[in-house]
């Protein structure tokens, strides 16, 4: 039976997010895996509203349901796996939200792919004092982990 690639993608970074689903669906074709692609509504403080960011409109909101929020997300993340795919694929999409990269680890554990396609930023001097969610992927995921560098 073929493995799983998992591909998180951030649907804010989509120049970020278009490298790193491009690179997951060569190594799904190349393993003959099948291509799980997740998205995750981080945690939000009050006042922000995480629909802005997924649509790349700036603003906020004092409104935050969650259920209503992770649901546009996944409708979201729908469109952009079909309209990046080829179209002799097809992939499962799952949304979570909470903490980016614990979200993506236990993802992993209910999977169990055969590797991580995820994607990394040039890093900030804040990634080094707290630890970018790429990182801790990398650290803790029990499976391989290619990282896309952007820059």
């Amino acid at each position: 039976m073929a493995g799983k690639t998992l591909v998180p993608i951030d649907l804010s970074d989509m120049e970020t997010s278009s490298k790193v689903l491009a690179a997951g669906v060569g190594h799904a074709k190349q393993d003959g895996s099948s291509l799980v692609v997740l998205s995750v509504v981080p945690h939000m403080i009050s006042g922000v509203d995480y629909r802005y960011a997924i649509r790349g409109e700036t603003g906020g909101s004092e409104e935050y349901d969650v259920k209503a929020i992770v649901q546009e997300t996944l409708d979201r993340l729908n469109e952009v796996v079909s309209d990046q795919l080829p179209g002799d694929m097809k992939a499962e999409t799952i949304v979570r939200h909470g903490s980016v990269y614990e979200r993506i680890l236990e993802v992993a554990e209910e999977i169990n792919p055969d590797q991580i396609v995820i994607g990394a930023h040039r890093p900030h001097l804040a990634d080094y004092l707290l630890g970018p969610n790429t990182a801790r992927v990398v650290r803790h995921a029990k499976c391989s982990v290619n990282v896309v560098r952007t820059q």
